[in-house]
């Protein structure tokens, strides 16, 4: 069943998928498969810092064009996350004036890639994608860690993001 968020963008004609084009609110993007994506966060150690970059960009972009309060556009986090297929997320704890949150990614496609593949490491990227989305979120640079992972025969994925850097 399609979002209500995609539906949202069908109707605004920001959405479209015409002549090998996918474009959403005015920037063109690309399917791949997990695996494919799986293993190309594996191969650089700059998985983070670049994944942290392009979603705080990302991000950036996609607030300007919907424009939103802080609630709205905590909102937009969870729907441009499910939209672009990286699973479900789940703002479990929010502590705006500390700027950390916990967040649970269920449903995880990089994740569930991680036994299939026979590798147990961590979800870099998507560490690094939420990192810049919070970053943008909470206007000032933090990190996201992954402290517990489906790859690790948990359920979901936890992720800490917060100020200062994490242990």
């Amino acid at each position: 069943m399609i979002s209500g968020f995609l539906k949202k963008l069908l109707f605004a004609r920001q959405f479209s998928m015409i002549n090998g084009k996918i474009e959403v609110l005015g920037k063109r993007h690309i399917m791949l498969p997990s695996d494919l994506l799986f293993t190309l966060q594996q191969s650089s150690s700059d998985t983070y810092s670049f994944s942290k970059k392009r979603g705080f960009e990302n991000m950036k972009y996609l607030g300007g064009k919907l424009g939103a309060s802080q609630e709205g556009m905590l909102n937009n986090i969870k729907n441009i996350y499910e939209t672009f297929g990286l699973g479900i997320l789940e703002l479990v704890d929010l502590k705006n004036k500390e700027k950390q949150a916990a967040v649970i990614i269920r449903d995880s496609p990089l994740a569930k890639e991680s036994p299939r593949l026979k590798d147990k490491t961590s979800c870099l990227l998507i560490s690094g994608i939420l990192a810049g989305m919070f970053t943008y979120f909470f206007g000032t640079d933090v990190d996201a860690k992954e402290k517990r992972c489906f790859s690790s025969g948990a359920t979901y994925c936890e992720f800490v993001v917060k100020k200062g850097g994490i242990k």
